[in-house]
């Protein structure tokens, strides 16, 4: 295992803090205070000794399972209605239909389920346990977030070898490169952030860079492991020098980001990206997973752009050659360009190639985002934000400003306090951007996109 060195902490980024004078007169739309974190007695108090299923058995699902064996409890088995997924297993845990379990005689006094998803499919799930199968929430189904709420991101590089025109990495005024967090610093990160969030389930690995340089991640994906800890990561494959021995450390997901299907369409929003070597190392992780069992979700995370939508049919395609997920996207510039934007009137040249090329333009999805703006921050959750350097953020989608020196010198309490009433969150909030990329608000018009595109292949 190799020893990197965290360079010290800038000397300008200190544990001085003020609340921002904006939150004098409105309240907080960015509060994770008011959620609460299950112990495991406030488990087994909620279980009462009952089967436990979880519905979804997907990366969720799957960092749960972890998390439950962590904290002494153990799945009965996972609930899918994808006939695809009926039947296998993960982890030695089966998949079963729902019917199978859940249309017994007095289901909800002998089981609980817990549900591994989110948004729309929550909803949906929810009703299906109430109305079909007689569950009561709270009672006799609850979703994972309500035993664990928040959803931590720990940053384990801090440099990227792209500069994405929807990205603040394309322009060096706001976002330089950095380091690495070595295994060492992260191991002292993952165990604080253990004893603080009992069920955490599911760590991503990644904001602005680009975690497979990292020549560490495998050691890092097998103490999560280890942990009870789902990895998630998110690569733009360019550079897979590490990627097997990341796979046989097996992550539970990898999203691949594209913005398109040739060197015409790729090149021109991945800026510096190359896509025959995109395109051969997308084969090459499909031969890798297959390798390992196709344990990893490898999904596809395509952004959709005025100049790509033709190329829909083909990654449609792929995605099934190679059994990959594909995950369409409404493309928009990262939250630093539209507050620019709103603040000064201007964008930076680096980002004027994806803006040009947005299927909704900026002005449109300004107005999306004050048409919601009473509504709650869609990233409220996302939480603890932790940099490559130990250092603490606010935001996951802002370049670095920071709340706290080290993660490991305050508490979790005082970060989400912090969190919930700096510079960061008041100058996103002002603005209505606190709804910016808010995909399942788009979900409809995307998946219209992806169905007219493909019709007319």
């Amino acid at each position: 295992m190799s020893t990197l060195t965290v360079v010290n902490q800038p000397a300008e980024h200190t544990d001085t803090y003020r609340r921002d004078p904006y939150f004098e007169g409105a309240p907080s739309k960015c509060d994770a205070t008011r959620y609460k974190i299950y112990s495991i007695e406030d488990a087994k108090r909620l279980f009462r000794g009952r089967d436990v299923y979880i519905w979804g058995a997907g990366q969720k699902g799957r960092g749960f399972l972890l998390a439950l064996r962590r904290c002494g409890f153990e799945a009965k088995g996972f609930l899918d209605s994808n006939p695809q997924m009926v039947g296998t297993e993960y982890m030695g845990v089966r998949v079963y239909h729902p019917d199978q379990t859940l249309k017994v005689p007095d289901a909800g006094e002998k089981v609980f389920v817990l549900t591994a998803t989110v948004d729309l499919k929550n909803k949906e799930i929810f009703a299906t346990l109430e109305q079909e199968y007689g569950f009561v929430r709270g009672r006799s189904f609850e979703n994972i977030q309500a035993l664990s709420p928040l959803y931590p991101t720990i940053e384990v590089t801090g440099l990227c070898n792209l500069r994405c025109s929807s990205c603040p990495r394309s322009d060096a005024s706001m976002l330089e490169n950095g380091k690495f967090m070595s295994y060492a610093n992260y191991e002292r990160v993952i165990h604080k952030l253990v004893r603080e969030i009992p069920f955490v389930y599911l760590v991503d690995l990644y904001m602005w860079g680009e975690p497979l340089l990292n020549p560490e991640i495998a050691d890092v994906i097998r103490l999560n492991n280890s942990l009870g800890i789902a990895s998630g990561l998110s690569t733009n494959l360019n550079n897979v020098r590490n990627l097997e021995a990341a796979m046989e450390a097996y992550p539970a997901q990898i999203r691949v980001s594209l913005s398109g299907m040739s060197k015409e369409t790729y090149e021109v929003t991945h800026t510096g990206g190359k896509w025959d070597q995109v395109s051969k190392n997308m084969e090459f992780l499909s031969k890798v997973n297959e390798k390992f069992g196709n344990r990893t979700i490898v999904e596809l995370y395509f952004h959709l752009y005025q100049h790509n939508l033709h190329e829909v049919p083909a990654i449609v395609e792929l995605c099934k050659r190679y059994n990959f997920r594909f995950h369409p996207s409404l493309a928009i510039l990262l939250h630093d360009f539209p507050l620019a934007y709103l603040e000064t009137g201007r964008l930076p040249e680096s980002a004027q190639a994806a803006k040009d090329r947005l299927l909704i333009d900026l002005d449109t999805l300004i107005d999306d985002c004050e048409k919601q703006t009473d509504r709650n921050c869609i990233l409220t959750r996302v939480a603890p934000v932790i940099n490559w350097d130990m250092s603490v953020m606010p935001c996951c989608t802002f370049a670095y400003t920071g709340i706290a020196r080290s993660y490991l010198e305050i508490s979790l309490a005082d970060l989400l306090d912090r969190r919930t009433y700096s510079s960061t969150c008041a100058s996103c909030q002002k603005h209505a951007l606190h709804r910016w990329n808010d995909q399942g608000y788009y979900s409809g018009y995307v998946q219209n996109v992806v169905k007219n595109a493909v019709a007319q292949a």
